[in-house]
């Protein structure tokens, strides 16, 4: 089995917000030899989610384009771009336009999102509905991608006839990865996606989501890869003390919405996966790629105010010259 490919999520919100870390820590990405890097994606907040969620978002389509502007070999995904929020149609120029600019190194990771404040601001179709959305929008992102000469639509949601979409991608297929933990998102990996890319499930619970889909792939898995969205990701120095952190589990009078989300995944000690020594996140990852994981995610502390551009960088660089090798 090779080893595991490993992409880093590009903080595009809060102090990063202001566009002056982007393109260093991308540069940084790929004179490290990362895979790949990933964006965010939240357009607006509710004031009700304000306080969990942060207010500065930079939108994650145009973060990959200055990103793909920015480099050489590094692909750039959206981890994961709300599929409901914007026109598919428009999407699908704006991504195989990205993918030809950039010689084929763009990869979608969608998903339905949860957020019910956000999808009422941006008009977006039924938020009860979101998961019918979101596979109508895929099939519309395929038929356009697909396409020779004239097209058509005709879906509950999307209608189109007699169009032609040009240029389509260079990549055949642009990689559509699917987010989510739930049977539901699996199916929708199984059916519409080239990958899974779920939100931090444990070993155990990724093995069986994996299995599923291999069950309903009556295509096989070529060309189809099996995913991971960290947790939060931090290397620490032997005897550094763990630093406090806790997901949304740990909030609050939290909304229903918020829920979605997994608790974080730790070991039979307690201890967060993904944050401790050079050795502790080895045995995570392996514990992870003997669950089937074929690519990871890894989203270093932007938390804490000491976490400058140049601290997350370093991060970077630990996990590149401390971690990574081991698992070669």
């Amino acid at each position: 089995m090779p080893p595991p490919a490993f992409g880093v999520a590009i903080p595009s919100y809060g102090p990063f917000s202001d566009g002056s870390t982007l393109t260093p820590i991308a540069q940084a990405a790929e004179d490290l030899g990362y895979a790949d890097a990933w964006f965010a994606d939240h357009v607006v907040i509710p004031g009700y989610a304000a306080e969990i969620s942060g207010t500065s978002w930079l939108e994650p389509l145009a973060c990959c384009l200055v990103g793909l502007g920015a480099t050489r070999t590094l692909r750039f995904g959206t981890d994961v771009l709300v599929a409901p929020y914007r026109n598919p149609v428009l999407v699908a120029k704006m991504a195989a336009s990205a993918d030809r600019l950039s010689g084929g190194r763009l990869t979608l990771g969608l998903g339905t999102g949860y957020i019910h404040g956000e999808f009422e601001a941006l008009g977006a179709p039924d938020y009860a509905r979101r998961g019918q959305v979101t596979d109508e929008y895929i099939q519309v992102l395929r038929c356009l991608f697909e396409s020779s000469g004239a097209c058509s639509f005709a879906g509950e949601f999307v209608q189109f006839d007699d169009i032609h979409f040009d240029p389509t991608p260079l990549q055949e297929p642009l990689p559509l990865w699917v987010g989510g933990n739930r049977n539901p998102a699996q199916r929708r990996a199984a059916a519409l996606g080239d990958g899974w890319h779920p939100l931090f499930p444990t070993p155990e619970a990724y093995q069986e989501g994996r299995d599923h889909i291999v069950s309903l792939r009556e295509r096989g898995t070529d060309g189809f890869t099996f995913s991971y969205s960290c947790p939060g990701t931090r290397v620490l120095a032997p005897g550094e003390p763990l630093p406090e952190i806790g997901g949304y589990e740990s909030i609050p009078d939290l909304p229903d919405e918020y829920h979605y989300a997994p608790p974080m995944p730790r070991t039979e000690q307690a201890r967060p996966r993904f944050i401790g020594t050079p050795d502790q996140l080895v045995e995570d990852l392996e514990a992870f790629v003997e669950a089937g994981v074929e690519h990871f995610t890894l989203r270093f502390f932007t938390d804490s105010e000491a976490m400058t551009c140049d601290a997350f960088i370093d991060q970077m660089r630990r996990f590149a010259e401390e971690v990574i090798p081991q698992l070669e």
